[in-house]
């Protein structure tokens, strides 16, 4: 039996998870769970990197307990990113991207490119949590800290530096930068020259799948290799999904990526005019999607209920939404949504704003919620069927939402798409099938994918009239 670890970091919780393949099949074992809250000072919101590295460390020696792993990879959310000094020391923790401030160098990009040059060099969905922004921004707003920079790395790279002392940039978590070029998977000149940054910031790109090296000795961590996996979550979960054809894919949890995978970038108008972004997939792939809000809104009217004593679980959300009619429907991707705070107050006004009537019961706010995020799940498929002139039968949903039977079945009735959900831990099942690629134990994605379809049962939804 093959044991490897993956690390997968998301929005509000990691975990560690022990892969075990044997005969054709993939078991998971989580043996740790913690929580990737950042850190709040001063009015901005920072990475606690220092806690993370510790659980990491912690998650590789209770691993080697009862487990002889061979490999480890880690993966995180893109865009956020550390600075290196000149002795290899990380700057500052690294700012956390839900807190920002980019809007003033954004509003002047046109300074040093157009917003559609930027796109046709990148193929990247204009965000302004954009790992390009952030750091203009930090040039303008912390240059003392900016100009001790001798490397950056994304958070992913870093930790995997920390293991190894080895300064690289994997591909799919590069492409999240909006610097990279979309064609050739490496950091865009142009880019780097139009806005003025130091090409020696930027550490070289390897391919998923490379062995970056063994752990340090001197951590006593175990004799074990660390891969680039795909470093990027979505880009690991879309290695997970059994694909039998063409088909839309949404990673959901608290971030919903929308897409589908393609052999090669789409740069035209209308991929442009709608936002849609190329991120690097396996093996020269491009995953082409939509970034939108996901279950964020719906986790945090729960934490608003939950700092009022009222502790409800899902399936309890569930069922007084069900018995609720939606009124009203939010833009889920307003800027109003996109930072903490009483989504019940923001809901409101935008109701006001928009001429709707505010829910006003607990189900309500929830359905609220529930039925914005499918309709604008509806919305980017439209788009993306008609950039890439395709008309896909199935949606596979992958994540957290995955386990919403209530959802899942919402999403196949306003999309009028069969659902399938599965598996709900598809960042770490990617995470792992890459580790065992590279080891050899598996040959490609093709037979990857298949080994999922031995490993799980899929749960289908059809459309109701």
């Amino acid at each position: 039996m093959t044991k490897v670890l993956a690390f997968d970091l998301g929005a509000s919780s990691g975990r560690a998870v022990i892969g075990n393949f044997k005969n054709g099949k993939l078991g998971l074992n989580i043996i740790k769970r913690f929580d990737n809250e950042p850190i709040k000072k001063e009015n901005s919101l920072y990475w606690n990197f220092d806690q993370l590295y510790q659980h990491i460390k912690d998650g590789i020696l209770y691993a080697q307990e009862d487990n002889k792993i061979q490999t480890l990879g880690i993966d995180t959310w893109g865009v956020d990113f550390g600075l290196i000094d000149e002795f290899g020391n990380l700057i500052q923790n690294p700012k956390h991207y839900r807190n920002v401030q980019t809007d003033e160098v954004f509003n002047r990009i046109s300074d040093f490119i157009s917003l559609q040059e930027l796109y046709e060099c990148t193929g990247n969905q204009v965000m302004k949590i954009n790992t390009l922004f952030q750091l203009l921004a930090l040039r303008e707003q912390e240059p003392k800290n900016f100009f001790k920079a001798r490397k950056l790395l994304m958070i992913s790279d870093f930790f995997n530096y920390k293991l190894t002392g080895k300064m690289r940039t994997e591909n799919s978590i590069a492409s999240t930068t909006q610097m990279t070029n979309p064609y050739s998977k490496k950091w865009s000149k142009k880019i780097i020259d139009s806005f003025n940054l130091n090409s020696q910031l930027f550490p070289e790109i390897v391919d998923e799948g490379n062995n970056l090296g063994i752990i340090d000795p001197s951590l006593e961590l175990g004799n074990v290799q660390v891969i680039n996996v795909s470093q990027h979550d979505t880009a690991s979960a879309i290695i997970s999904i059994p694909f039998t054809e063409p088909s839309i894919f949404i990673s959901c949890g608290t971030w919903s990526l929308v897409g589908t995978e393609l052999e090669h970038p789409i740069l035209n108008k209308k991929a442009r005019e709608y936002n849609l972004t190329n991120e690097a997939g396996y093996d020269k792939t491009t995953d082409f999607l939509k970034n939108c809000t996901g279950l964020w809104i719906v986790q945090e009217l729960k934490r608003n209920y939950e700092s009022e004593h009222l502790d409800l679980t899902y399936d309890q959300i569930t069922n007084l939404a069900k018995k609720e009619k939606n009124h009203c429907f939010i833009d889920t991707d307003d800027d109003i949504f996109s930072s903490p705070g009483d989504m019940r107050k923001k809901i409101s006004y935008y109701a006001k704003q928009t001429h709707q009537l505010a829910p006003n019961t607990i189900g309500g706010f929830f359905k609220c919620a529930y039925e914005s995020l499918a309709k604008k799940y509806q919305k980017t498929i439209d788009e993306i069927e008609l950039t890439t002139n395709m008309k896909f039968q199935k949606i596979h949903i992958v994540g957290g939402g995955s386990k919403s039977e209530y959802f899942c079945q919402m999403i196949a009735d306003v999309t009028n798409k069969k659902v399938l959900a599965g598996p709900t831990e598809a960042t770490a099942m990617g995470n792992i099938l890459i580790q065992l690629i590279s080891l050899g134990e598996i040959s490609d994605v093709k037979e990857a994918r298949s080994i999922v379809s031995n490993s799980i049962e899929l749960k289908e939804y059809i459309p109701k009239d």
